[in-house]
């Protein structure tokens, strides 16, 4: 059996991170389908957070009226194509996004209840980070608010007495700015989504599962 560490730098608030998210799941899935004793092999993934800070207010704001701002450079025709762009490839992966809601300040928490479900089990790990994604990308949620992060817990199996103690406290807020801070150093240049791989390949922006695939043969044939 080998195990197989996988590092994903992301954001909450980023379409292109739920997409690479879906193809690195569909990845794993045609590996334990189709190598050799790919079932036997275990995938140990580490979420670490990338603060992309696209609202600069300090209260929420509706994610549409942010959009207009962020994306003025663009003709409504570019506007438009662009939207129907990252509609193609969420519909190509399984999500059918949606632009309402608001966005909050930051998504600190929302990385920060990833840590919690870290020390859980990888299964609410996922959950939790499938959860996220979900409810901001597609349920149009503010995942800046604390009854949306606690029913993202609680659905993905945190107990719920546990998930309001970890919520109230700022417990390893710390660990996450730092991660933070060491990721926006390394990855800078061409932000997220963004992988690495056993400790050594890195691979930027969006993957086809095929492409990953790949790697998960190089790495556990020792390449």
């Amino acid at each position: 059996m080998a195990v197989i560490e996988i590092q994903v730098i992301s954001d909450f608030v980023c379409a292109w991170c739920y997409i690479a998210k879906r193809n690195l799941d569909r990845a794993i899935s045609l590996y334990q389908k189709t190598y050799p004793g790919g079932k036997s092999d275990t995938f140990a993934i580490r979420w670490t957070p990338y603060y992309l800070n696209y609202n600069t207010a300090p209260h929420s704001v509706d994610k549409l009226e942010l959009a207009k701002t962020r994306l003025a450079h663009l003709t409504p025709e570019q506007h438009a194509a662009l939207t129907r762009r990252m509609e193609r490839a969420g519909r190509a992966a399984g999500i059918d996004f949606k632009w309402g809601g608001n966005i909050g300040p930051d998504t600190r928490e929302a990385h920060r209840l990833v840590l919690l479900a870290s020390t859980i089990s990888p299964e609410v790990c996922d959950a939790v980070v499938e959860g996220l994604f979900d409810a901001y990308q597609v349920r149009e949620q503010d995942i800046s608010e604390r009854d949306i992060l606690r029913a993202v817990a609680v659905q993905a199996g945190i107990d719920g007495a546990e998930a309001d103690t970890w919520l109230n406290s700022d417990i390893d807020a710390d660990v996450v700015d730092e991660d933070e801070r060491k990721n926006k150093k390394m990855f800078s240049g061409s932000g997220v989504p963004a992988f690495i791989i056993q400790g050594e390949h890195r691979l930027d922006g969006v993957q086809d599962p095929a492409d990953l695939l790949e790697v998960f043969i190089r790495v556990r044939e020792g390449g």
